[in-house]
């Protein structure tokens, strides 16, 4: 697949990004109820850059930054949750690639930085060294966008060993089949199937161990590689709920204000205070939660080629998970003081709540297991800045 450049600066992928939110809130509708993107929202995605964004330079991509990824992957989820899932892991899946040896990296992007990547970070299947390379067998649930992808990366753990050695391997569609198993409540049209893998045989050259992806610290290329994974990766899903949390919002906004203005000014004064307090309360949690997301993504292009400590990869993984706190807290308000009518089958303020729901379920975002492994850096270690010395304040 091949495409106009996105840019790496946060506004051009954005400017990108507009006319393809146009055209998936047109599509969100039948993208929901048909449980799969269009063709032709497929191919806007991967023209306005997103697959190619955190693609090295070198292959011809933007190496783009994360505060442009956020950004832009919101911008798409304010029109249409799947579609900004969809392209926020493309994006995500042209920086872990980068990761592939230097000819792997050849292999796959050969004709262009517009390919089309799926993947796991699961280690579902299973692997065994062969003379050239390694045999991988396996069943990947959950890998999102897997039937248009032109690749899938997976992740799988030593055959008889644990996950201490997985490695990543990737392979071209005609080396895996798709079980269609994705009926969930919300992202449906997400194509979060299921890759099947009898047997393949990966060379060298498309293979690389997990470890140096999740440390960052030997980053083959630049900025956004030498970011640990752990730091960075729930903004993948992050970035699609700030734009549906939002895009909630002004829909619940404008039917509101279509009540009161039917009502003529007879509206209880109790029931026009508790509008009032879930319009505040909403507006307030989005827009905490767009900080703490802003903050993390922009922290991390400053990181640069410098090594991350612990405790701000734990911290920047908090901040993102408390984020989706917030967004779904918000949204769950919202469908509350909405009423009934809300609860309708197609109704795209519930529409909106489910995908967000489902958002918020991903074991990434969770808060409770991010905010224990905060706290295990801070007790075992101090709270220390990037060059390990001790201070009141991490931000």
């Amino acid at each position: 697949m091949t495409g106009a450049p996105g840019g790496g600066g946060a506004r051009s992928l954005v400017e990108a990004a507009r006319p393809v939110a146009r055209l998936a809130a047109a599509r969100a509708a039948d993208a929901d109820r048909g449980a799969v993107l269009s063709a032709e929202v497929v191919s806007a995605v991967v023209e306005a850059g997103f697959a190619r964004h955190f693609v090295p330079r070198a292959h011809g991509g933007e190496e783009g930054t994360f505060l442009a990824f956020l950004r832009a992957s919101a911008a798409l989820g304010e029109a249409c949750g799947s579609t900004a899932w969809f392209a926020s892991l493309a994006a995500t899946m042209g920086r872990v690639t980068a990761w592939l040896p230097q000819e792997g990296r050849k292999r796959i992007w050969q004709d262009g930085p517009d390919t089309l990547i799926a993947g796991s970070l699961l280690p579902q299947g299973t692997f065994e060294e062969v003379p050239g390379g390694w045999r991988i067998r396996g069943r990947w649930p959950y890998v999102s966008s897997c039937t248009a992808a032109d690749w899938a990366l997976l992740l799988a753990r030593p055959d008889g060993g644990d996950v201490t050695g997985a490695r990543f391997f990737a392979l071209p569609r005609e080396a895996y089949a798709v079980e269609e198993t994705w009926a969930s409540l919300g992202m449906r049209a997400t194509g979060s199937h299921t890759v099947v893998v009898r047997e393949a045989v990966v060379p060298r050259e498309l293979s690389f161990p997990r470890a140096e992806l999740y440390s960052g610290a030997a980053g083959p290329h630049g900025t956004p590689y030498s970011v640990p994974l752990r730091a960075v990766t729930g903004l993948s899903f992050a970035a699609p709920a700030l734009g549906t949390a939002r895009g909630a919002a002004r829909v619940w906004t404008e039917r509101i204000r279509g009540r009161l203005a039917a009502a003529g000014g007879g509206t209880p004064a109790l029931e026009r205070a508790g509008y009032d307090l879930a319009l505040s309360r909403s507006v307030d949690d989005i827009e905490m939660a767009a900080l703490l997301l802003e903050r993390v993504a922009a922290s991390a292009d400053e990181t640069g080629a410098r090594s991350a400590s612990d405790v701000w990869a734990a911290d920047r993984a908090r901040g993102t998970a408390k984020a989706a706190e917030l967004l779904l807290s918000s949204v769950d308000r919202l469908l509350r003081a909405a009423g009934t009518e809300c609860l309708a089958v197609e109704d795209e303020l519930q529409r909106r709540w489910r995908d967000l729901r489902t958002v918020a379920s991903h074991g990434t975002l969770r808060y409770a297991t991010k905010a224990a492994a905060y706290a295990a850096c801070i007790w075992s270690s101090g709270l220390a800045d990037d060059t390990g010395n001790r201070r009141s304040n991490h931000a």
